[in-house]
């Protein structure tokens, strides 16, 4: 019913860029605020599409306006994938402020 998701894909490349990120910003290219600021812009950029499609989807299951379209579906997957994976270098960015709120 449901397309092939690109886990594995998506994984490799955003993991690709945010090690190209990370040695521009530590070789001194880019400041360690534009290092943040890019991967801030796809974590909230990410969740606004899983958010969006998700309240479409929302009315689509409880109101059935429409049929479910299996396209919606696929990019809320995919944009899920993102948003998970660069909240994850979000975490590795912020590592002290997270280990002095639960350590």
């Amino acid at each position: 019913m449901f397309g092939q998701y690109y886990l594995l894909p998506l994984t490799l490349l955003l993991i690709i860029l945010y090690t190209l990120t990370y040695f521009i910003y530590t070789d001194g290219t880019i400041t360690k605020r534009t290092y943040k600021l890019i991967w801030i812009i796809i974590l909230i950029a990410s969740s606004l599409i899983v958010s969006i499609i998700g309240i479409i989807l929302e009315y689509y299951i409880n109101y059935q306006i429409f049929p479910i379209d299996t396209t919606l579906i696929f990019w809320h997957v995919e944009a899920g994938i993102i948003a998970t994976l660069s909240g994850i270098f979000h975490i590795h960015i912020y590592w002290t402020k997270f280990k002095n709120i639960f350590l």
